[in-house]
């Protein structure tokens, strides 16, 4: 067990572990809502993808709709990554803003899964179909996480090698940039 948690790492525990364990505990203190499995391991899992769900929805609608509105700035990419190199605090910070926002996830999904029980147990149709509404969620969830990474990955790259403004060119210019093999 111990070396499950040393593997996963400060970022992980805070940001998919310690949210997915509050919003399954407290689904559970105030729904009445159990995913508790026999053994801690098995919890420990389920804690984890809980809370790696929440932080996905966190990026990618959350934390979109609070910019939106106004209520958080963000600096570029390409400043973040140069004060990165000056202050290594930002990485320490980064990791407690995205915890928070996981905590401010779940407690904004808490009204959404009451509501997803009300009709579970009202309609009986739902009742029978919901594995399929939760793959498809699941689907997009992770699909749109997936593009989301890739762009992250891919400016991290083009800002590490200093292509930073050859890229801003291309795009302009209507040209495709993409990681992968197309050139």
């Amino acid at each position: 067990m111990d070396n499950i948690l040393a593997k996963l790492g400060s970022y992980q525990l805070l940001v998919n572990l310690l949210p997915g364990a509050f919003f399954v505990l407290t689904l559970n203190i105030f729904f009445g809502l159990s995913l508790q499995f026999e053994n801690i391991v098995e919890n420990i899992l389920a804690y984890y993808f809980v809370g790696l769900i929440i932080n996905r929805i966190g990026s990618l609608v959350v934390n979109p709709v609070i910019k939106k509105l106004g209520f958080i700035k963000e600096h570029s990419h390409c400043d973040f990554i140069k004060a990165e190199k000056k202050d290594s605090k930002i990485g320490v910070l980064l990791e407690t803003r995205n915890m928070i926002r996981s905590l401010l996830t779940s407690v904004l999904l808490f009204p959404i899964v009451w509501g997803l029980v009300t009709i579970y147990l009202k309609w009986q149709w739902f009742s029978m179909n919901w594995k399929w509404f939760a793959i498809a969620f699941l689907v997009c969830l992770f699909l749109f996480s997936y593009k989301k990474q890739t762009s992250y990955i891919y400016n991290r790259v083009i800002e590490a090698n200093g292509q930073r403004e050859q890229a801003e060119t291309m795009v302009e210019d209507g040209e495709h940039i993409s990681l992968g093999d197309e050139k």
